[in-house]
């Protein structure tokens, strides 16, 4: 009887174990819950469309007259000799590709950035100068459909920035380091076409460095040139910053983890000590049961002189010196019983309580 009482307890311990992990995730749940309301994500929002974007610099680096290049240019991506520069030819591109039509409306610009860069004392470079020169700015265009294309060709004159930087040097006695940025602004509005809502609000911003004051330069790009991006209904409302129900119902789920986490932990330490009394009372019935009488009565004590035993094994060794049986009784079912050996006026008593086990389970 006293095995089955066991075999439901650790069942019990273990169904406690499993609640409390269930809590834990209803608790994550709840958390995850609150921060996707103050952060929604966007596959939360109603998708409206979705659109891609291609942008680069083609050029072509057209070179003076000299005796070693015949030929009147280089392409991209080589290492130019500065001093045989003559200008550089240039194509600015925007793609843009809706998957739905939209009412649109664009700008853009293209201006050249000469700038002075100074090292610093943590060896980075400092810009100590620099002007924007416009060099192209196109009217708003307004439009339908799915797509547009951005394509300005633009001449950079090098030599010209390059002698504004060397008198710059010459003229401050700074030793510093130069280069032209050539960047390509694009402004876009755009919405469904046919609705009144501009739900997209986009500024572009494409850069291409062209190093000044060295004898050999390689133009740097510092754009991204492809991208994909989703609008979503209403997402520049501030009102869909914050996810109200999510948050509350994020709230509710939390508490209620933490009271029932609180619940389940305290039976659970309830159910182990009693588990943990179960196992040793059940181990000494069946190491000792040959040597054990159990009574249903709890033996009166009152006139004999009760030596407490702090060990079974010591009750043990008293047995055999003594051979008297020793009795078994429970004086609190699942809680608390007596071994006892009786001789000559004298009761030596164990006592196996379920309080014995509660220091252990806490350390």
């Amino acid at each position: 009887m006293k095995k089955n009482d066991e075999n439901k307890t650790i069942f019990k311990q273990w169904t406690s174990v499993l609640l409390i992990i269930g809590v834990f995730a209803i608790f994550i749940s709840g958390f995850c819950l609150i921060v996707s309301g103050f952060n929604p994500e966007e596959s939360s929002k109603k998708e409206l469309y979705s659109y891609d974007y291609n942008t680069n610099f083609d050029y072509k680096v057209y070179l003076k007259e000299n005796n070693f290049f015949n030929i009147e240019y280089l392409g991209m991506n080589k290492q130019y000799i500065a001093s045989l520069i003559d200008r550089i030819e240039l194509t600015a591109n925007y793609d843009f590709t809706s998957t739905k039509d939209l009412d649109y409306t664009y700008s853009y610009s293209i201006t050249a950035t000469p700038k002075g860069l100074y090292e610093g004392s943590d060896g980075k470079s400092v810009e100590v100068w620099s002007r924007a020169y416009p060099l192209f700015n196109s009217e708003t265009i307004s439009g339908t459909g799915k797509k547009f294309n951005i394509s300005q060709p633009i001449t950079l004159d090098y030599n010209s920035y390059n002698d504004l930087m060397t008198n710059f040097r010459e003229q401050f006695g700074l030793s510093v380091d130069a280069r032209v940025d050539l960047t390509l602004n694009v402004n876009i509005n755009a919405g469904l076409a046919g609705s009144n809502t501009k739900d997209l609000s986009k500024s572009a911003k494409i850069n291409l460095k062209v190093p000044l004051l060295q004898q050999t330069i390689r133009l740097n790009p510092d754009y991204v040139n492809t991208g994909h991006e989703t609008v979503y209904e209403n997402q520049n409302t501030k009102e869909s910053d914050i996810n109200i129900p999510y948050i509350l119902f994020g709230i509710v789920l939390m508490v209620f983890a933490v009271v029932s986490f609180v619940i389940l932990l305290r039976k659970l330490l309830v159910i182990t000590k009693k588990s943990e009394y179960l196992i040793n009372y059940n181990k000494i019935l069946k190491d000792y049961g040959d040597i054990i009488a159990e009574t249903r009565n709890v033996p009166d004590l009152s006139n004999y002189e009760v030596i407490r035993v702090k060990d079974f094994n010591e009750l043990v060794d008293i047995e055999e010196e003594l051979h008297s049986p020793i009795i078994c009784c429970e004086v609190k079912p699942d809680v608390e019983c007596w071994f006892i050996i009786i001789n000559s006026g004298v009761a030596y008593k164990y006592a196996l309580t379920q309080e014995y086990f509660e220091h252990i389970i806490k350390d």
